[in-house]
């Protein structure tokens, strides 16, 4: 017989060894290459789509930077605007509230100048303090009307005695002033604790009494 029969035990090599000498698959480089290819313009696609989002949301948000600079501008004006107002309304309050104190003053010394029944004050009421006190400005105006009276009373008793005011060396009595601003003048231009000046204040009060008559 030709062919020979393997031991018991004995491995059929030759088989074995023509499966090892089998030569490998070659790889499918084309569809590797058009697989990658793909994948790349997907995402070139991708990436030019973001790109895309991303430049608008940039354009975006330079829009609202420049509306957010637009508003911060009108509220710098609206802010200036409303503190020059603010301001401007409480010098007008201001200016309102010093004006009612000053005609409510005013007012006061009227209406106690007549009830002390000498409307006569009204004249000079300028020169009567403005004090809150009802008490208090009666006094002060009753202090007026006694100083005046006494004044008066002075003067009548100089008349009724015969006594004239001295003449000066010129021949005839200085002309004295015939307003209460000319008075003020001469008695501010007289020295302070002179007998010229408390003179001239006894004059005025004299020229105060008879125009009150």
């Amino acid at each position: 017989m030709s062919d020979e029969l393997n031991a018991p035990g004995q491995q059929d090599v030759s088989g074995q060894q023509a499966k090892g000498t089998q030569e490998p698959q070659p790889e499918n480089w084309q569809a590797r290459y058009t697989g990658a290819v793909r994948k790349i313009e997907e995402l070139t696609l991708s990436s030019r789509e973001v790109q895309t989002q991303l430049a608008a949301r940039a354009s975006e948000i330079e829009q609202l930077k420049a509306q957010l600079g637009v508003k911060d501008v009108e509220k710098t004006v609206a802010v200036g605007e409303r503190d020059k107002k603010l301001s401007t309304l409480l010098e007008e309050s201001a200016a309102a509230q010093a004006q009612l104190k000053e005609l409510t003053a005013y007012k006061a010394k009227v209406a106690m100048a007549q009830e002390l029944g000498r409307p006569e004050l009204i004249k000079i009421i300028d020169r009567i303090p403005a004090v809150e006190d009802p008490a208090v400005l009666k006094g002060i105006m009753e202090d007026f009307i006694g100083f005046a009276d006494g004044l008066v009373k002075d003067r009548e008793k100089q008349i009724f005695s015969g006594i004239t005011p001295p003449v000066g060396p010129g021949g005839g009595a200085p002309q004295k002033p015939t307003s209460s601003a000319s008075w003020e003048k001469q008695i501010n231009a007289l020295p302070l604790g002179s007998a010229e000046r408390r003179q001239a204040m006894d004059d005025y009060y004299d020229f105060l009494a008879n125009q009150n008559k």
